[in-house]
């Protein structure tokens, strides 16, 4: 891929090189994951704006989900980019990073099949939770709800073509809030994962069965993004290894496969090569996304970057999952990988990229047993209220 050269002292050459996105220009390597924050439903001047504005030395920023519609999620705050009040309150959000000189996308989001009809959002609306069919995850706790119930039998979706609506309809808010472009979220186990897999899509319609029809949901939805913004201007997550949210693919026995992932993902990318996207999220295996299902790893224990890396020859390719700086910028050089995503290290350290930049990359505090006990503790003792959580 082109890249722009450029000369560091830091010992990160590679990973604080630009990178060309279509006719964006990133200035380095590290993009910001979606950090889900539970803060607010509306992005808030007071919130948000520091929040991102404080992260925006990264090449790009990848927004914290999205939701394209009220979806009673095991968030109790997620922020939303459907209304009028969301296209305000991400503009402010936009406006501040772009003055800083970074680039935001917004990520789309529906969580599908792992709502519950307990929680606030879905009391609300009074709508059934929906999945590609009556095939309901496994695991999971909704702590949010009374008893912390697991997942429910969603109800199948009759018409993919509403929802496809949905995510159209959340690109233009999220055009008109000033983002640079959208992500689609196909990744932990969401709806456009489950519709892909075939372990969880189940339809015999047009959206389901072979690995060509249970794709069309998210390739239709990325054609209706283009009527806001070009492919070079919309990216894709995507979860090979599964685990999270009782996903990953599965052999006749029930096992996980990972001749089952690479068809699936290796046909997938294939297909995504030829559309010119932005890039393509990948996200490796990792223990902690991989719990225990009926006495047995859930997850499909391989890496889906190296194999996906020569099917994607012109699309970029962002590694995510747990890369320290060093990784990343080895893997950068070895052209395994484009550019890297860093979730949690970037709440620790808003200023990440400066430490790499400025030779302190000794200095980043990585998350230590304990630091997220307070926040467990609220919420077990019932205390926590989720716009307060930071």
């Amino acid at each position: 891929m082109p890249t722009t050269s450029s000369t560091h002292d830091n010992g990160f050459h590679h990973l604080l090189q630009p990178l060309r996105l279509g006719d964006l220009q990133l200035k380095n390597r590290v993009v910001m994951a979606s950090l889900t924050r539970n803060r607010d439903s509306i992005p808030r001047a007071n919130l948000h704006v520091p929040y991102y504005t404080e992260r925006a030395g990264c090449g790009l920023i990848i927004s914290e989900a999205a939701l394209i519609c009220p979806q009673g999620t095991e968030w109790t705050y997620m922020p939303g980019i459907y209304t009028a009040e969301h296209v305000a309150g991400w503009k402010k959000v936009t406006d501040a990073v772009h003055e800083r000189g970074g680039l935001i996308f917004c990520q789309l989001h529906h969580v599908g099949r792992v709502a519950h009809p307990g929680t606030r959002v879905q009391r609300s609306i009074n709508q059934p939770v929906p999945g590609p069919s009556d095939v309901a995850a496994r695991g999971g706790k909704f702590r949010n709800v009374p008893g912390a119930p697991g997942y429910v039998t969603p109800t199948p979706i009759k018409d993919p073509y509403e929802y496809v609506g949905l995510y159209e309809h959340a690109t233009k808010c999220a055009k008109e809030a000033g983002f640079d472009g959208v992500e689609i979220h196909n990744a932990n186990g969401y709806l456009p994962m489950q519709f892909l897999e075939s372990h969880s899509n189940k339809r015999s319609d047009e959206f389901g069965g072979s690995i060509h029809n249970r794709m069309r949901f998210s390739f239709t939805i990325l054609q209706a993004l283009t009527k806001y913004f070009p492919y070079s201007r919309i990216g894709i997550k995507i979860a090979p290894c599964g685990g999270y949210n009782d996903m990953g693919e599965l052999d006749e026995h029930g096992n996980p496969s990972i001749e089952k992932a690479k068809e699936t993902y290796g046909t997938f990318c294939k297909e995504l090569e030829k559309l010119g996207l932005a890039y393509v999220q990948v996200m490796r295996w990792w223990a902690s996304y991989d719990p225990m299902i009926g006495g047995k790893p859930r997850a499909v224990e391989w890496d889906p970057i190296a194999y996906l890396r020569p099917i994607l020859k012109n699309t970029p390719l962002f590694g995510n999952t747990a890369f320290t700086p060093e990784e990343a910028d080895q893997w950068i050089q070895d052209g395994k990988m484009d550019a890297v995503v860093i979730g949690r290290p970037l709440l620790y350290n808003p200023d990440y990229v400066d430490k790499l930049t400025s030779g302190r990359a000794a200095e980043i505090y990585k998350e230590q047993p304990g630091d997220e006990y307070w926040w467990y503790k609220w919420r077990m003792n019932g205390k926590c209220i989720g716009k307060l959580i930071y």
